[in-house]
């Protein structure tokens, strides 16, 4: 089979030469918006390795597949020290996320949940949510805590509500 020169440009135009365009969800935020890099984690039963730190979530309610976890949280760097973190409103639950230099952590106490953002090399509850009940998810600029939904600042930090 004999390919002449005029298919292969036009291969070359419709896929290989052209950049590709991505879906909406997937294009980079708009300017000025950080992209932040949270990823969801999955806790085990006892200590897991997170990067460079090594977390413990103190006994789950569960010793094969645990769902809260009673904290304290400590958080061991690489040279064998360490830092402890007890946030007193109850037990933590999922969903869990990561940036490799915070951890977000979902706690439940009396029917409210709080969220807390806490940094890894300190232990530092670097922004505590307000009360609420419902869902938790975590975008790249978004953090949405029940019916409210806060945008993620410069250092991947919430900062302001949204309407």
């Amino acid at each position: 089979m004999r390919i002449s020169r005029l298919s292969i440009l036009a291969l070359c135009l419709s896929t290989l030469c052209l950049p590709a365009t991505r879906p909406a969800a997937a294009r980079a935020p708009a300017e000025g918006v950080p992209a932040c890099n949270y990823q969801p984690f999955e806790p085990g039963p006892s200590r897991m390795r997170m990067g460079w730190v090594t977390l413990d979530l103190g006994p789950g309610d569960n010793p094969r597949t645990p769902e809260t976890w009673r904290g304290p949280i400590i958080m061991t760097r690489p040279d064998r020290s360490y830092c402890i973190t007890d946030l007193h409103t109850g037990v933590l639950q999922r969903p869990f996320f990561t940036d490799g230099q915070n951890f977000v952590m979902t706690t439940y106490a009396d029917e409210q949940q709080t969220v807390f953002f806490i940094e890894a090399a300190t232990c530092r509850v670097l922004w505590k949510s307000p009360a609420f009940s419902g869902n938790v998810a975590l975008t790249a600029t978004v953090l949405h805590t029940g019916r409210k939904a806060w945008k993620l600042g410069p250092r991947c930090l919430p900062e302001t509500d949204l309407p």
